[in-house]
């Protein structure tokens, strides 16, 4: 089975303790990593690569997108895909209405659009023509790339994105897809690892213990401005156990 394409976008925040990041709980009920907490994310859609959507994209072309992920076509997808799962999962809209700052929580497209769009009800596009959005792809930073190992019942090829929360606006969990959520310092998540009270798969276990190098926003937007991941290739139960063991 061949890897869906799929992109994840941890959110970040500074708060008195430090760095925080936005974290899901998947469903019990998922098939795909059940009970785990995860960032927001999810497949590639077709649509996220339509043309239309280029009137309201900022700050990347095709070309730089493509160039950005070491892609031959495709690019902008991820990168709209990401911000699309966080505003359908979580609620989390990183996207301006018309020349405007960041929509506050009273805003149409958070107090009214989010749910249809959620729902499937309303498509991105429309969702962006509606409100004259723009979207400011390069407010997201490229910060690692997974494969899902062979054997479990979906396999996602996975971009992650880093980008810093909006201001005033509040993560809602889906209460479907996802059952809860949390701001958490990187270290302290680890922590909850290790001692059985949180589930996290691999690549997030990889992504926490990088952001846990870093106590600022600023500080990882300007790793990832001069990094770029490498593709970590599957890797065994036994190989992931070993080499992502909590300390």
């Amino acid at each position: 089975m061949q890897p869906r394409p799929a992109a994840t976008l941890a959110l970040l925040r500074d708060a008195r303790e430090g760095l925080e990041v936005l974290m899901l709980q998947r469903t019990h009920k998922a098939v795909f990593m059940p009970g785990f907490y995860v960032f927001p994310g999810g497949a590639v859609d077709h649509a996220d690569s339509d043309p239309a959507l280029m009137p309201h994209l900022d700050g990347l072309d095709e070309a730089a997108a493509n160039t950005l992920l070491n892609l031959e076509a495709g690019g902008l997808g991820y990168l709209v895909a990401a911000i699309r799962e966080c505003f359908e999962e979580a609620g989390v809209l990183l996207a301006r209405p018309g020349d405007a700052d960041w929509p506050e929580p009273h805003h149409p497209v958070l107090a009214d659009d989010r749910d249809a769009v959620m729902n499937g009800e309303l498509d991105w596009l429309t969702l962006c023509r509606r409100h004259d959005l723009r979207v400011p792809l390069e407010s997201l930073g490229y910060f690692d790339h997974w494969v899902t190992p062979p054997g479990p019942p979906r396999r996602f090829d996975t971009r992650f994105f880093v980008a810093e929360a909006p201001p005033f606006q509040q993560p809602r969990h889906d209460g479907q897809e996802t059952i809860d959520h949390c701001w958490v310092n990187p270290r302290l998540a680890l922590e909850y690892h290790g001692g059985g009270e949180r589930q996290f798969a691999t690549p997030t276990l990889s992504v926490l213990r990088r952001l846990g190098q870093f106590d600022s926003v600023t500080a990882v937007m300007e790793y990832a401005s001069v990094h770029r991941p490498r593709r970590m290739a599957p890797l065994s139960e036994e190989d992931a156990a070993e080499r992502f063991a909590s300390p």
